[in-house]
């Protein structure tokens, strides 16, 4: 790891700790959790394609099977003892029964992972691996597994050599629990007994009697109680027996010590091979983890930049909950971007979630955005603003210097530097020209790549003219009032300072002469520079507020369009299901009178029947390039193009929402469900039918079962049922969602639509874990 006190500390600045919390509940191994709370791996830019590579095909198994951790770490016992195993026998140690069933059960466990792990280096690896245990499993599992169960239960008495021995020993604690029982029952005995139970202290059988009460010729003491009232005492009757006991146990010790010994040295003569399978499992473990943790987040698969660009779209912070949602833009000829913009508008959410995405793509993890393509960075630089330091008589400008100067004596070439607010402690035009000409150096001398956060109008103005950067703010909501923490390219932002103060102080009772003569003492440059920033930014906003509602209405016609579409299918696929019978019954009628001269007829009547058949091409809707709701918000109403009509959301589950319908209620996915500007203002304009088309109005049906987890009898009834609803026209298309991957449930449903010549499959919008089955049009 590259300048680990960089990174620690870009890492500590942006609460790893609490994203490293949520990626350990899916780690096997203590020594993995620490890894990766402590010192996360950094994988290196020539294993990186291979890399994401295998968490994407581990994310398909985990989508397909569930989690992997009972086919990967199988009764594996994550202690100490277990993991220092191989190289206490590497050192003529002898290891216990424990310690040989760990090793045992990492050998075992690479012939269900070879089946899971088909693909990439794995498959060559494990092959490998079980080619050189051969012996190892003839020599040691073999036997071992005779008298000690995977899971770690051990049953001496199966063993050869231990059997003849744990029969003696049974034997003799039977006669021992037999005279110790007859002498508690002795009436002189029991007279001077605490309890009319007996013990064993030390392999001795005892009894115990009152301390006033005990003669010589009872027994020998083996203990007292702590108060000195009992006395543990062994009959001389049991002396004999408990001492052939001890000797037969010390036999039994022996014995099994000699086995260990064995199986210690097999295991020794292969301890490399031993130990290479032991680091595998533990880099399993953090692979898995990132991949188990990055598919319950729906993260992204990031594409590896070869041309400088960056592109990241939707990008969030993985920590905050309905995080607003940005997307940047980079061209390999740009070194960084300048944001600005009010306080509270999100831009160090932004700078953040931007460095998150660089850490995680360095760190092996997938990206919290809809799409990525990232460029490698060497190292990862974040501070913010508040570095003060009481102790070391530090302001908050000399904390700030002290790190930055740390930095650019340790940062290398082509890194990433984010500053949260760079300077904000000082004079505002000084704190400018030195922030300037440390971006210059940094980005020119060093190759580096820069995300800053200012309110410096000077800084702001200076890199607004310089090419080599993008200038954005953060967007503000003038008729609301408040931030709208979206990113708005191209442009710098006001501060809105004067203008969040006024809107504050509406809260409380204070004179409005106080923001007056702030106003005044302002430069009048200052107050034209900021007024024209936030005339801009208003500006802006109303232009992209007209866009987006433009674009939507656009989208909503052409939705509603689509809807009376699948409105008049429905209609005619119903007056066709109720004279089909009648139909049908003619037709039969005709054919039993047998009628040669009537035959020609009867053809002729059933080609013109199924010619009135619903044509199912008026049911699909041309293929249109949508932009799905970038927010979506519980109790918000949207248009869903899985059910062809609006509906409000009633809550949102991952990447799943729950829409009510006509006071139904169905899930649906996210990207399917689009913004309903415009509707509204046209209510009034067209009847109310046209508005409220809803194309399950009258039937209880879903578009979309989730089969994921069903045995296979089960997926196919489920299967056969939904088809019929298709057939009959209760719903206008079925999308089977199965899981990723080669599965049974996968298999089994396309070889099976083969055979159904009026039905056609396709992947679900080019996800391969669902399929979509669609009427086929016979006319």
């Amino acid at each position: 790891m590259n300048n680990p006190t960089i990174l620690s500390q870009t890492l500590s600045n942006i609460d790893w700790s609490k994203i490293a919390s949520e990626i350990t509940t899916y780690a096997k191994f203590d020594t993995n959790k620490s890894i990766i709370e402590q010192n996360p791996k950094v994988y290196e830019f020539e294993s990186l394609a291979s890399h994401f590579s295998n968490l994407n095909e581990l994310i398909k198994k985990i989508d397909e099977i569930g989690s992997l951790h009972e086919i990967f770490f199988s009764n594996l016992r994550d202690n100490q003892e277990n993991h220092n195993a191989l190289n206490y026998i590497s050192k003529g140690g002898v290891a216990t029964i424990d310690q040989l069933n760990f090793l045992a059960n990492l050998i075992e466990n690479l012939f269900p992972i070879k089946r899971t792990l088909n693909f990439g280096d794995y498959r060559e690896i494990l092959e490998d691996f079980i080619n050189k245990t051969q012996r190892l499993k003839s020599k040691f599992i073999n036997p071992f597994r005779k008298f000690v169960d995977a899971d770690g239960s051990v049953h001496l008495e199966k063993h050869p050599i231990i059997a003849p021995l744990i029969q003696e020993q049974i034997s003799l604690e039977r006669r021992i629990r037999e005279t110790i029982n007859f002498i508690l029952k002795d009436e002189d005995i029991s007279k001077r007994l605490q309890m009319d139970t007996f013990d064993i202290i030390n392999e001795r059988f005892v009894i115990p009697i009152r301390s006033d009460s005990y003669r010589s010729d009872l027994g020998s003491i083996v203990a007292r109680s702590s108060t000195g009232n009992t006395l543990f005492v062994e009959p001389v009757s049991t002396r004999k027996m408990a001492n052939e006991l001890i000797e037969i146990n010390s036999k039994i010790d022996y014995a099994l010590s000699q086995i260990c010994k064995g199986y210690s040295e097999q295991i020794s003569n292969d301890i490399q091979v031993m130990k290479d399978i032991y680091s595998f499992y533990i880099s399993l473990d953090y692979t898995n983890t990132l991949a188990s943790y990055s598919h319950a987040k729906n993260f992204c698969y990031p594409e590896i930049s070869a041309d400088g660009e960056t592109i990241i779209t939707d990008f969030y912070h993985p920590l905050i909950d309905e995080c607003v949602t940005n997307s940047i833009e980079l061209e390999s000829n740009h070194k960084g971007i300048i944001i600005s913009g009010p306080n509270t508008g999100g831009k160090t959410v932004s700078i953040k979630s931007i460095v998150i995405s660089h850490l995680f793509f360095k760190l092996g993890l997938f990206i919290p955005a809809q799409k990525a393509k990232l460029q490698y960075k060497t190292d990862i630089f974040y501070f913010d603003s508040d570095y003060q330091d009481l102790e070391m008589g530090l302001s908050s400008f000399a904390g700030e210097v002290k790190v930055i100067l740390g930095m650019l004596e340790n940062i290398q070439n082509n890194s990433l530097i984010a500053a949260d607010e760079i300077f904000n402690s000082t004079s505002s035009d000084e704190a400018s020209s030195l922030a300037y000409s440390i971006i210059n150096y940094v980005t020119h001398e060093l190759g580096c790549d820069v995300l800053i956060s200012t309110h410096h109008q000077l800084l702001k103005t200076k890199m607004q003219d310089n090419p080599d950067f993008l200038s954005a703010h953060v967007g503000y909501d003038f008729e609301k009032n408040c931030p709208t923490y979206k990113l708005a390219m191209g442009t710098p932002g006001s501060s809105m300072a004067l203008e969040i103060f006024k809107r504050l102080s509406h809260e409380h009772s204070i004179p409005t002469k106080i923001l007056d003569n702030a106003k005044k003492m302002l430069d009048t440059k200052y107050v034209t520079y900021e007024k024209l920033l936030q005339d801009l930014s208003r500006k802006q906003e109303k232009i992209d507020k007209t866009l987006r509602e433009n674009k939507q209405l656009n989208f909503e016609l052409k939705n509603q369009k689509k809807s009376q579409e699948g409105i008049l299918f429905l209609e005619k696929q119903r007056a066709f299901d109720n004279y089909e019978k009648e139909i049908r019954k003619i037709i039969k009628g005709l054919n039993d009178v047998k009628a040669k001269s009537l035959s020609n007829e009867i053809t002729h009547l059933s080609k013109q029947f199924e010619k009135l058949k619903p044509d199912h091409d008026e049911k699909k809707a041309k293929e249109e390039v949508r932009t799905v709701a970038k927010e979506i918000k519980q109790g918000h109403r949207y248009f869903c193009d899985r059910l062809n009509t609006t509906c409000v959301v009633s809550e949102i589950k991952g990447k799943n929402c729950i829409v009510e319908v006509n006071g139904k209620k169905i899930t649906v996915p996210k990207n399917s469900l689009f913004d309903q500007q415009g509707i509204d203002r046209n209510k009034k304009a067209k009847p109310k039918k046209e508005v409220q088309i809803n194309v399950f109005k009258t039937i209880n049906y879903t578009t979309e079962v989730n089969c994921r987890g069903m045995r296979l009898s089960e997926f196919q009834q489920k299967v056969f049922s939904c088809i019929d609803d298709l057939r009959m026209g209760h719903i206008p298309y079925l999308i089977i969602v199965h899981g990723h991957g080669d599965g049974t449930l996968k298999k089994w449903l396309r070889n099976e639509m083969r055979r159904h010549k009026d039905l056609t499959w396709t992947p679900d919008e080019g996800n391969d874990g669902a399929t979509r089955i669609d009427l086929v049009n016979n006319n």
